[in-house]
């Protein structure tokens, strides 16, 4: 299944991206979103945020020059809303949670791994439990692989995720999904929200 679009004008565009499709271009040319949305859609396209390959779901794309200017800043002030539905083989904690952690990437292995607060960036993130094994987050950070390493840590892996620990299973990618997505049209200002769901968990 490709992408699905949810919003397009002459400014940007929303897509729920499948899992195990990348979002930007890579030097083995795999095929990726940008890619898709500039055969799709005409013109050029910039990604102004990433998901992980094996994580489905909300993606904004900016087909002007001004609105990937706009957009990324408003990523960089942290004014964009989102939210991701996770899945684990382990039971949840009960009620709402709030993880924080200092981040380092590990380039060798390409995962991020837990350090101290002088060695790494901060992470944080908020969890409400939806059933006994399953979440949804919100990110106030936007670090490599935060969910799933954030998770793995405190010994609930996200099921799919045998990189950090999850139990294989016979979906593809990962069960962790960009499920809400919020920000401003960089030309009309315009709030727009967008909610995905996703039928792999």
């Amino acid at each position: 299944m490709g992408p699905e679009v949810l919003y397009l004008d002459a400014s940007i565009a929303v897509v729920s991206k499948p899992a195990m499709l990348m979002v930007e271009p890579d030097r083995f040319g795999n095929p990726n979103l940008q890619d898709w949305a500039e055969k799709e859609f005409g013109g050029i396209t910039w990604a102004v945020h990433r998901l992980d390959r094996p994580t489905s779901g909300l993606v904004v794309l900016a087909r002007k020059k001004y609105s990937c200017t706009h957009l990324m800043r408003q990523f960089e002030m942290r004014t964009v809303k989102k939210r991701y539905k996770l899945k684990s083989h382990i039971e949840l904690p009960e009620g709402t949670w709030n993880w924080e952690d200092f981040l380092k990437k590990d380039h060798l292995n390409f995962k991020s791994i837990i350090v101290s607060k002088d060695e790494g960036k901060r992470a944080s993130l908020r969890g409400e439990r939806i059933d006994s094994n399953s979440a949804e987050v919100e990110l106030f950070t936007g670090r490599y692989h935060q969910i799933r390493a954030q998770a793995s840590h405190r010994g609930y892996p996200i099921l799919g995720d045998v990189f950090y620990g999850g139990n294989a299973w016979d979906n593809e990618g990962v069960a962790l999904h960009a499920s809400y997505l919020s920000f401003h049209h960089p030309k009309t200002n315009e709030e727009l929200t967008f909610d995905s769901e996703t039928n792999r968990f």
